[in-house]
This record gives structure tokens, C-alpha cells and sequence, in this order.
């Protein structure tokens, strides 16, 4: 799996790097968006104070999990 930092942010519309969950960087824990990677996170809920995601829990992707690595 590909690690990525805790710290790391990506703005709506850049591709998730890796699968699994993201929450917005505000702290306010509006919703989480699941993503696949390589797929385009969403925009932020409406009236949020974010700036962009964080991932907040790392899922193998389906590739790892036919590989036998998830």
C-alpha cells in the first residue's frame, strides 16, 4: 500500500492517490467521502470551512486485494 503523510491535503478535484476514506481538513466532520484511487475527490459540502481532504482511513484497492496484498 501506498503511504501517504497525516498531514497531507488534496483539494476537490485532484485525484484520490490511494482507496478509502477522506474528510474535510476543517475539523468540523461534516461526511466523509470513500474514493477509489484514481478517482476525483468531490467538492466540499456546502458551507464548509475547509480547504480540501485528508485521509482519514486507508482501504487496500481492489488490485491489492486480488494480488493478496489487502
Amino acid at each position: 500500500m501506498t503511504t501517504i503523510g497525516e498531514n497531507a491535503m488534496f483539494t476537490p478535484g485532484q485525484k484520490a492517490p490511494v482507496s478509502g476514506f477522506y474528510t474535510c481538513d476543517s475539523g468540523c466532520g461534516h461526511r466523509f467521502s470513500t474514493n477509489v484511487a484514481g478517482h476525483v475527490l468531490p467538492p466540499l459540502p456546502e458551507g464548509c470551512a475547509g480547504r480540501g481532504w485528508r485521509l482519514a482511513e486507508q482501504r487496500p484497492s481492489s488490485g491489492d486485494e486480488a494480488a493478496g496484498r489487502g
